[in-house]
């Protein structure tokens, strides 16, 4: 018998397998997903075995020499699924297979396990409503007959989507099958967690935020069949579930479903693969679904579940839309002002979301109109007041605030824009009453995790709660009955097709945090497109409304889900080398429609110029052959890197 093992390593010149010999010694250790050491020419390698054959085409084959790992890590259904994720993403097989296999290094369990055994709790569940029940029988089905389905559960804010959730992972645990939940934020975990553990005690929690240790553990709990549940951020998808049953994603349009690394896969898509690989279902849940899901769900590719009504038919808040064109001085309206004054007063909460950080925007000199950029970024820096600092949002560069220009040398440079520690020192200064937490990055990275904040917020150690995106979702907080949008238009503006549906999504998601329990909520929305349909609709809590404009805007301009994209990013320190690179690569690129090379939108991050060519195609395969080809035949210059991104969600 031979094995079939692929090396550990990554590079185009080792994207294949090879064959090796198994010593007898050695024979009842080796199974496909064993972890190897091997020869691989003057030096040893450490590889997995993808396959075992009993014949090949080299006559003298090397031996294994030892095995690394106590059992397999991977069985072939993975291996299946990096194949197809290694070809639809353009990335080596190494790397998609990688994704299946445990994180970090190897450590010992030390501590207690919280969560063992299969028991279910059911002392805190509420009983679901007939839309819930009729989601739940749906899901249930496909969970008895092990047939795949996806269904797009789409549901109103607060219509009671997570216990859908817990009712079909429930039922999967009666059958002995498992489950993975994936929420798209660390920031979400802990209360979708706490909705899971009060109900369950069999679950593991699998994160980036986790140390590598305790990741580590609880990706061994998973693989020793000790968590049959599993609640994650989207690297938990690729978890050794034993006996799935259920494939589940919260707010599925969201942004970090997609990896912006090799390999740039999207866990929605490698959720439905998966689904269809293992016979369970996939549920895409969310208030806001993605255009190109609920296109689909309405062209009968996805099986569609609605939920019209919140829980025990609670009202969806009134939203009220104030032009900012006709306030002048402050960057809280006199209306959201009195709003907020008659909240606190009543011993009720506030939210007040802003998607950006710091405390002004932009510096720019009032003399010669000199904007301060970033020196490695094509990109403003943004002020941070507490540090009297600009600072670069994307490589992290500080400078010191001046006001001297280093162009025209007049005293002259003026703060511009709105940030979220500004509107947190304005509403400290009018409202003397207001506890106030303000959840950034900024702030996050100094004053404690998610949870934390989550918990002072909802205990009311605070009242009023300033963010960005992170409070936008998830969060279901009673006493929370105003919201405040501070600008609705930072993310209409942005040069992305997706934009109006970004904004979409933003304003209901963080309406429907607004009311949610005994009290009645309320939100003001500040605008300097009162009348653009992403907002007038959003005010209306009107997806449907939203949809139709958008997919005319779609089909029109024939992007996504009309065709296909995939983006080329060619990159270099040096801008003309960077341009020759994609120049080349037009002209050898034979199929699709395709557009550019231009410069990026922000065109140089870290010190590298950026250029784009977007393909359109509908025949995607068929374009990345094209790709392939092309790249073989280009001549990249040294410096330049070439990334390739299928079905793209970052366009900046």
């Amino acid at each position: 018998m031979l094995a079939e093992v692929v090396l550990a390593k990554s590079s185009k010149f080792l994207d294949k397998s090879y064959h090796y010999s198994i010593p007898e010694r050695l024979a009842p250790a080796i199974l496909v997903g064993s972890q190897v050491v091997v020869p691989f020419g003057k030096r040893t390698e450490t590889g997995f075995v993808i396959g075992l054959t009993d014949h090949s085409d080299i006559d003298k084959l090397k031996e294994i020499i030892e095995v690394a790992s106590p059992s397999p890590l991977f069985d072939a259904a993975s291996i299946r699924l990096a194949r197809w994720i290694s070809k639809y993403y353009f990335c080596f097989f190494i790397s998609a297979l990688k994704l299946f296999l445990p994180p970090g290094k190897k450590t010992s369990r030390t501590r207690p396990e919280e969560h063992q055994g299969e028991r279910q709790n059911k002392n805190t569940a509420p009983e679901p409503n007939e839309e819930q029940k009729m989601a739940i029988d749906k899901i249930n089905a496909c969970i008895d007959e092990e047939k795949h389905e996806t269904y797009l559960l789409y549901g109103v804010t607060g219509s009671g989507k997570t216990e859908v959730y817990i009712r079909a992972a429930a039922h999967a645990l009666s059958r002995g099958k498992g489950s993975i939940i994936l929420v798209p934020e660390i920031a979400l975990t802990p209360q979708v967690i706490e909705r899971f553990t009060a109900r369950f005690d069999n679950i593991a929690l699998l994160h980036s935020g986790l140390t590598p240790k305790r990741r580590r553990d609880e990706w061994d709990r998973v693989h020793r069949g000790e968590a049959k549940i599993v609640v994650g951020t989207r690297s938990a998808l690729f978890a050794p579930v034993k006996d799935l049953g259920l494939l589940v994603l919260d707010e599925e349009y969201e942004n970090t479903y997609k990896a912006e690394n090799n390999p740039r896969y999207n866990a929605r898509e490698v959720a439905i693969a998966i689904g269809k690989e293992k016979g369970v279902p996939v549920v895409l849940g969310s208030a806001t679904p993605s255009v190109e899901s609920y296109y689909l769900a309405l062209n009968g590719q996805y099986g569609l579940l609605k939920m019209d009504s919140r829980i025990d038919d609670r009202p969806l808040p009134p939203v009220e839309i104030l032009d900012l064109k006709e306030e002048k001085g402050w960057l809280l309206s006199h209306r959201l002002r009195e709003e907020i004054k008659a909240t606190l007063e009543k011993g009720e909460k506030v939210i007040l979301f802003l998607n950006r950080r710091g405390y002004f925007t932009t510096a720019i000199c009032k003399e010669c109109g000199y904007l301060v950029k970033c020196p490695n970024c094509s990109v403003s820096m943004l002020y941070h007041s507490a540090e009297r600092k600009l600072r670069c949002s994307h490589c992290g560069h500080e400078s010191a605030a001046s006001l001297v220009c280093p162009k025209c040398h007049h005293n002259a440079i003026g703060l511009l824009g709105t940030g979220t520690q500004r509107i947190e020192n304005e509403v400290a200064s009018t409202f003397k009453d207001a506890r106030i937490i303000r959840m950034d990055t900024d702030s996050l990275s100094k004053s404690g995790s998610h949870k934390e904040l989550f918990e002072l917020f909802a205990r009311g150690d605070a009242n009023v709660l300033i963010g960005t995106q992170l409070v936008t979702k998830g969060l279901d907080i009673a006493m929370v009955t105003l919201i405040g949008v501070v600008n609705a238009d930072s993310s209409l503006n942005l040069p992305d097709f997706r934009a109006a549906e970004r904004t979409f999504q933003q304003l209901t998601q963080v309406a429907g945090r607004a009311g949610r329990h005994h009290l009645p909520g309320k939100v003001i929305v500040q605008t300097y497109n009162p009348g653009h349909y992403a907002i007038a609709c959003a005010a209306r809590h009107d997806y449907k409304g939203f949809y139709e404009h958008e997919i005319k805007f779609r089909q029109a301009l024939s992007y996504p889900p009309f065709t296909g994209l995939i983006l080329l990013t060619i990159m270099s320190e040096d801008r003309p080398k960077a341009l020759k690179v994609a120049d080349d690569l037009k002209k050898l690129i034979q199929c699709g429609s395709l557009l550019g090379p231009t410069p990026a939108p922000i065109e140089k991050i870290r010190g590298q110029y950026r250029f784009h060519i977007l393909i359109k195609t509908a025949e995607t395969e068929g374009t990345l052959k094209s790709i392939e080809e092309a790249l073989e035949k280009v001549v990249v210059l040294n410096g330049v890197r070439v990334l390739v991104d299928v079905d793209p969600l970052n366009m900046l």
